[in-house]
């Protein structure tokens, strides 16, 4: 399967809280998107996740994830078992393996991954970020390599409710409008029933949630690219 833009992420839900506009827009635009997730997230701490075993977290997240591809219209999605909450301290080549062999399989045009701060800060998810980016360097045909994170103004709006790490002044190169898509997103959180916790947190936003979500923000890491104002289309070839 020859995938156009494929998504790599450490836990289920990264996907929907995070580009799940844009990962919308271009699955519902007659474009292949897939998604690859390292762990199945049974290391959550949000809501009935607290009071359950680990192995039953796992399987209820794995669901939960199976449904969100589905209402964001995904055409390849695979969950890997790594450990959740341990990724720092699992062998770095075994995880940049693992991602450069589903690239090879795959030949993605665009691959997206969260910034190199994890937006957070997890761990897990700066190690996702650093193996995806080593493992795009290994190829000899590389695709387009994308960080996904949050603008300045959006990090002092989730605040409040959530502390982030905002791509720093002109790391910004792509800006994707995805208003129209957000009822798609909004379905793959709902998917994600067990992160209910954060769902009520981020209906407090200040304009609503909506209204933040209706841009989602990326900086393109390879090939290097720098812009005075930001492109609107991840699959835009600059001059």
């Amino acid at each position: 399967m020859k995938i156009d833009i494929l998504a790599i992420f450490a836990h289920p839900d990264d996907e929907a809280y995070g580009p799940g506009g844009t990962l919308a827009k271009y699955a519902r635009g007659g474009y292949k998107v897939g998604l690859i997730t390292l762990t199945r997230g049974e290391a959550g701490s949000m809501g009935i996740c607290k009071t359950l075993p680990p192995e039953e977290v796992a399987r209820m997240r794995t669901e939960e994830l199976k449904c969100a591809a589905k209402e964001l219209n995904l055409a390849y999605l695979r969950m890997y078992s790594l450990p959740d909450k341990a990724l720092e301290n699992y062998p770095a080549e075994e995880g940049i393996r693992i991602v450069k062999t589903e690239m090879l399989a795959l030949k993605p045009t665009v691959v997206i991954t969260f910034h190199d701060k994890g937006i957070s800060g997890h761990p897990d998810h700066i190690a996702v970020a650093q193996w995806t980016r080593e493992a795009v360097k290994q190829l000899d045909s590389r695709p387009r390599l994308f960080f996904y994170g949050v603008s300045p103004s959006q990090a002092e709006k989730i605040k409040p409710y959530r502390s982030v790490i905002p791509f720093e002044n002109g790391e910004i190169t792509h800006i994707i409008q995805t208003q129209d898509f957000f009822p798609y997103k909004l379905a793959a959180i709902r998917c994600h029933a067990s992160q209910i916790e954060l769902w009520e947190k981020f209906q407090q936003i200040e304009g609503g949630y909506e209204y933040f979500a209706r841009q989602e923000h990326f900086s393109q890491i390879y090939p290097p690219l720098s812009v005075s104002q930001p492109y609107s289309d991840l699959l835009e070839s600059p001059e």
